[in-house]
């Protein structure tokens, strides 16, 4: 195992020498995640601002005049415009109207008749204005049911309280860190697939296929450092690159939207997202994390020696990566996989292999936890592993794998 160590050695020693690839496979991701949630919450929370700050421009067709008065005396949430010309559709997709409003001819005296007024309503989902226009409406809508509903029961002598006879009290059996421990959950898989893939292929590249291309291969191959010593070393080296890059990824990640959230905590003054907060550090206990990370380690392992595998047997780094690359969609189609909806119901998921770990950290962080399917996870994931060592290091052994020309 020394002789492994040393390689190992050797090829940090090697890295650390190209400041660029440290920067941008250490530094980098501390920087990028923090200045992308920046911009994104800036332009998000200014966007937001913008259009709660501006009516929502409606064209109103109201013959009787039934809610023209009502959107009038509102004039902070709605303007009325008249008609564009051409078509009404494309207006609203063109934004110079964000609601089209047609009232019942007969409205009025439907109402006065106590029967039920038709309303057409044109909008665009697409739109973030366009469905604010309509939220506005529906919230006005209601307003306007019920003191038309209460006036009908004046009439009658009934009491105006019948116009909303259930008053619904709702309790929240979850909380916000049960919820924020799901939605991570669900994507924190995807994630450590692709950082440990992604992060692991181009350096585990460098040291196989790159380094018969510089010609040090056979030089390292000339000591007296067994072949298979040799091999694990860079498998090591590869791994340790993948988990490292995951782990440098996912910190940068988890500040930036600890900042994110705290920085939403403090403009609206509400409790609830501190409390998501501390309801998420008491879901990311180390008992989790260490379990996702014992999860990480065979994962890892996994695709070390497929890297190796693949750059070994290249005759140069471009046939090594054009290998390797199509890897990556493979991760990332099973990263989408595991992001579906529903897909931990499927009772065979569990024996899948890759599949079964991201289950099993979703059900960690979602304190959904169930021991056997861990247990199956990790089993598989380990054999697998360990199979692909066996693998990787006997046919790397071979002389056609190592001078493939």
């Amino acid at each position: 195992m020394r002789g492994a160590l040393l390689v190992l050695k050797k090829e940090y020693l090697e890295l650390a020498k190209d400041r660029k690839t440290l920067f941008f496979t250490f530094v980098m991701p501390l920087i990028l995640y923090p200045l992308i949630f920046a911009m994104t919450s800036v332009l998000g929370n200014n966007d937001a601002a913008s259009r709660a700050a501006r009516p929502s421009r409606v064209c109103l067709v109201d013959p009787q005049q039934v809610f023209a008065p009502v959107l009038r005396d509102d004039p902070r949430h709605f303007t009325l415009v008249p008609r564009p010309p051409g078509d009404l559709r494309q207006s609203i997709r063109d934004e110079k109207l964000e609601l089209y409003l047609e009232v019942d001819p007969q409205g009025a005296a439907k109402l006065a008749r106590h029967e039920t007024m038709a309303m057409q309503v044109l909008y665009d989902h697409s739109d973030e204005s366009s469905k604010l226009a309509l939220d506005r409406f529906r919230s006005q809508l209601r307003r306007q049911e019920t003191l038309w509903v209460q006036a009908a029961l004046q009439d009658v002598g009934a009491p105006p309280q019948l116009a909303v006879p259930v008053k619904l009290d709702t309790v929240e059996a979850g909380d916000m860190g049960l919820f924020l421990g799901k939605m991570i959950g669900s994507f924190l898989p995807y994630l450590l697939m692709i950082m440990m893939y992604a992060g692991a292929m181009q350096h585990g590249i460098y040291a196989t296929a790159g380094e018969k291309e510089r010609g040090t291969l056979l030089s390292l191959l000339a000591t007296r450092l067994p072949r298979t010593q040799i091999i694990l070393g860079k498998l090591l080296y590869i791994f340790s690159i993948g988990i490292l890059s995951a782990l440098i990824n996912l910190l940068s990640l988890g500040l930036s939207v600890g900042r994110l959230m705290a920085s939403g905590a403090a403009q609206d003054g509400a409790a609830a997202p501190a409390a998501g907060l501390a309801g998420l550090g008491a879901l990311a206990t180390p008992q989790v994390l260490g379990l996702t990370f014992l999860l990480m380690v065979p994962l890892g392992l996994f695709f070390a020696n497929f890297i190796l595998l693949g750059g070994i047997q290249a005759r140069n780094t471009l046939e090594a990566s054009s290998a390797l690359t199509p890897g990556i969609f493979v991760v990332v189609l099973l990263g989408v996989f595991s992001m579906a909806p529903g897909i931990e119901k499927m009772v065979f998921l569990p024996y899948v292999p890759v599949l079964n770990v991201s289950l099993a950290i979703r059900k960690l962080f979602s304190q959904q936890a169930n021991t056997g399917e861990y247990l199956v996870a990790l089993a598989m994931t380990l054999t697998l592993a360990a199979a692909m060592t066996w693998i990787s290091t006997r046919m790397l052994n071979r002389e056609s794998a190592l001078f493939k020309v």
